[in-house]
């Protein structure tokens, strides 16, 4: 089989499934993180002043924030992997097709110089047969 471009198909996969992989590490600590902080700021009976409400409430929404982002950045990830996949099949289709027509006139060619040869060998066979049946007539 023919190599495509730089980067083989599993290549691109390993590649891509460590980005993809990355990203959902991200997603599940912001996560983790979100719910530890919650979980934390629930334990405290003591009241909270409007200050202290905003900023926590400011910071969640920073935390959701990042998580759509990470999300986002996910669903792009997986968007890029297929287009990318998609390319590097049609490469590779365009590819084998190459390796097939190369291996075809290969084959051409060796058909023709095989006929070539043979045709020689048929010429060279015919002059020695006649000039032995020459050489017999004359004497």
């Amino acid at each position: 089989m023919l190599g495509v471009g730089v980067i083989t198909g599993v290549q691109l996969g390993k590649i891509i499934e460590r980005q993809r992989a990355e990203i959902e590490r991200q997603i599940q600590q912001l996560q983790s993180y979100r719910d530890d902080y919650l979980r934390k700021s629930g334990q405290g009976t003591a009241a909270v002043d409007a200050v202290k409400l905003q900023n926590y409430r400011s910071f969640l929404d920073r935390l959701g924030d990042a998580l759509r982002q990470q999300m986002k950045s996910l669903e792009l990830a997986k968007v890029e992997y297929e287009k990318r996949r998609l390319a590097w099949s049609a490469k590779r289709i365009e590819a084998e097709s190459l390796g097939r027509a190369v291996e075809r006139f290969r084959k051409e060619e060796q058909h023709a110089a095989d006929q070539r040869e043979q045709r020689e060998g048929d010429e060279a066979a015919m002059r020695i047969s006649l000039a032995t049946a020459t050489a017999h007539g004359a004497q």
